[in-house]
């Protein structure tokens, strides 16, 4: 894992901070789920610390060079906030799920908006929405709708971006569909109390991170991020990082990359 070099068009994956992504992938870049304020600027979650709990690791203006589009999870503050909507230009390409059409297009006026319905192609990209539940029980009544999105090209290896989803009947069957090389999970385990005491957290934790290793086929490789960022995130690297080495896991298997770091593919 190296620095991202925003001019580089190979396949990689540059972690910004949370579940902030930039991917690098078939001569595109790809902005995924813009959270770009500055360190606790925000409301807690827990009602104990500002969000975002940790600085951006370089500048907007760099997070933002070499674009071509943004591709959006969900419009949850942690995944696309105030800073992203003021910085980000109004005529930079925006694909969403339907939910957070108007979210983006309307109130925010981003003129091009493209809902993603079931899939679609960008510039010789595959975009294959997946839908997800942003937790369960009550809980995944409450969040609302979340996504997830499988990237595919030709002679690129095939990525899962499960966003705020959880390990279910229809993140499963994505896998078994479109088998991916690499599966980007938000391990970070938040939580909402007090429905969290009864539904669990409202995105992976560590041992349903470590689930969803055990049911994958053994050659895909899993990307962890959404971890040390937002103050009900319960997971963190060194508590996944430690569980994995219990559980066993293939550490090969298992990349949770530092804010800032860029994951080859």
């Amino acid at each position: 894992m190296v620095k991202a070099q925003t001019t580089e068009r190979g396949s990689s994956i540059w972690l910004i901070r949370n579940a902030t992504l930039k991917v690098s992938y078939a001569d595109k870049l790809i902005l995924v789920d813009p959270m770009l304020s500055e360190k606790g600027s925000s409301i807690s979650a827990l009602g104990v610390n500002l969000n975002p709990r940790v600085h951006l690791t370089m500048p907007v203006k760099e997070v933002l060079e070499g674009v071509d589009f943004v591709l959006l999870t969900h419009s949850h503050i942690d995944h696309y906030d105030d800073a992203a909507k003021k910085a980000i230009p109004k005529a930079m390409p925006w694909y969403v799920q339907p939910a957070d059409y108007d979210t983006v297009a309307v109130k925010e006026r981003f003129v091009r908006t493209t809902i993603v319905p079931d899939s679609l192609t960008v510039d010789g990209i595959t975009l294959v929405r997946i839908a997800g539940s942003h937790g369960r029980g009550k809980l995944a009544e409450m969040m609302g709708t979340s996504s997830g999105y499988v990237l595919k090209a030709k002679g690129q290896p095939t990525v899962y971006i499960m966003g705020d989803c959880v390990w279910d009947e229809m993140t499963k069957k994505a896998v078994a569909i479109h088998r991916p090389d690499y599966i980007v999970v938000n391990s970070g385990g938040a939580i909402l109390p007090p429905f969290s005491k009864e539904c669990g957290p409202i995105i992976p934790n560590e041992h349903e991170t470590m689930q969803i290793m055990d049911e994958c086929p053994a050659n895909i490789r899993f990307i962890a991020v959404h971890m040390d960022a937002i103050d009900h995130c319960q997971t963190t690297r060194t508590i996944l990082r430690n569980e994995a080495r219990h559980h066993g896991a293939d550490m090969e298997r298992l990349i949770i990359p530092e804010d800032g770091e860029t994951v080859v593919l």
